[in-house]
């Protein structure tokens, strides 16, 4: 296995566990903002994006070291060949739909009463992650 293999194979959990990781901070915060939340469930929600937060940024610093390593291997052109830019493309494709739907299905919740900024940031986590 190259050097270039086992790099990716150790960055792939380390995207899931980022995205992951971000979609807890964000709903975390979005259920402790709303204010139907109970006293009770304010401080686990707090609790919870505080844990995705701090996983969130773990998983990014060790991505970080992973390109740092990758660079001085001269393997800096794992970040930008095809199949990178192919999944970039994917992703962002998907995160425009995401974000369309989410604007749409929080416009529609605010019409009939419902409090959509948790809808909102509930779906922005996921478009992002």
């Amino acid at each position: 296995m190259t050097l270039e293999d086992q790099l990716m194979k150790r960055a792939r959990p380390l995207f899931w566990l980022n995205g992951l990781g971000f979609f807890a901070w964000q709903a975390g915060d979005g259920l402790a903002m709303v204010d139907f939340t109970s006293g009770g469930m304010t401080g686990g929600a707090l609790v919870a994006g505080g844990i995705g937060f701090g996983v969130w940024f773990v998983s990014l610093i060790l991505l970080l070291g992973l390109g740092w390593q990758a660079r001085h291997a001269g393997l800096s052109g794992i970040l930008s060949d095809e199949r990178a830019r192919h999944t970039r493309a994917r992703a962002a494709e998907a995160a425009f739909w995401i974000v369309a739907l989410s604007i749409v299905s929080s416009m529609t919740l605010a019409n009939f009463g419902f409090d959509s900024r948790l809808a909102l940031r509930l779906l922005t986590g996921i478009a992002v992650a």
